[in-house]
C-alpha cells in the first residue's frame, strides 16, 4: 500500500506543469533581453524576448499550432499570404495580452487568430525567479503538413 501511495504522488507532481528553459539564443541576443518597442505598445513595465524561462501553452505546442493554423485556413483568412507571422505578449499570470501582426493581415482575420491564441492558458515565463511578460511569436499556414 506504501509503494502504491508513493507512485501515485511521483505521478501527480510529475503531471504538475514546471517552467521550461530558454534555448540556445541568436547571436546577439542575450538573456534578459527586453523587448526594445514595448513602450510604443503601452507597456510601462519590460516585456522579455529572452527571459531565463520561457512561456509555453498547457495544452501544448501541437495543439497551439494546429488552432492557429486551422484558424488561418478558414473563411475568415482566406485572402492573406500563404504563411504569416503573428507576435503576441504573455503576462505573468500566463494570459495572452495583445496580438499584433508581423505580416499584413485582414482585421477579420486578425480578430479570429486573436481569439484563438487567447484561447490558449500559458505557463507564465521567468526571468530571475520572477513572472515576467513575454513576447512571443508564431508563424501560421494555409498548408497542412
Amino acid at each position: 500500500m506504501r509503494y502504491c501511495l508513493l507512485i501515485f504522488a511521483v505521478l501527480l507532481i510529475s503531471c504538475e506543469p514546471t517552467r521550461m528553459a530558454s534555448g540556445p539564443l541568436p547571436p546577439g541576443v542575450e538573456r534578459g533581453q527586453t523587448w526594445a518597442e514595448a513602450s510604443d505598445f503601452g507597456y510601462e513595465k519590460k516585456v522579455y524576448v529572452a527571459p531565463d524561462y520561457v512561456a509555453y501553452p498547457l495544452n501544448g505546442s501541437p495543439d497551439f499550432q494546429r488552432a492557429v493554423n486551422e484558424t488561418y485556413r478558414s473563411d475568415e483568412c482566406n485572402t492573406g499570404p500563404e504563411k504569416a507571422i503573428v507576435q503576441y505578449v504573455i503576462n505573468e499570470e500566463g494570459q495572452v495580452e495583445l496580438v499584433h501582426p508581423i505580416s499584413q493581415l485582414e482585421e477579420k482575420c486578425l480578430l479570429a487568430i486573436s481569439k484563438t491564441i487567447r484561447g490558449f492558458e500559458f505557463f507564465p515565463a521567468e526571468h530571475k525567479d520572477q513572472s515576467v511578460k513575454i513576447l512571443m511569436a508564431a508563424t501560421i499556414s494555409r498548408s497542412v503538413l
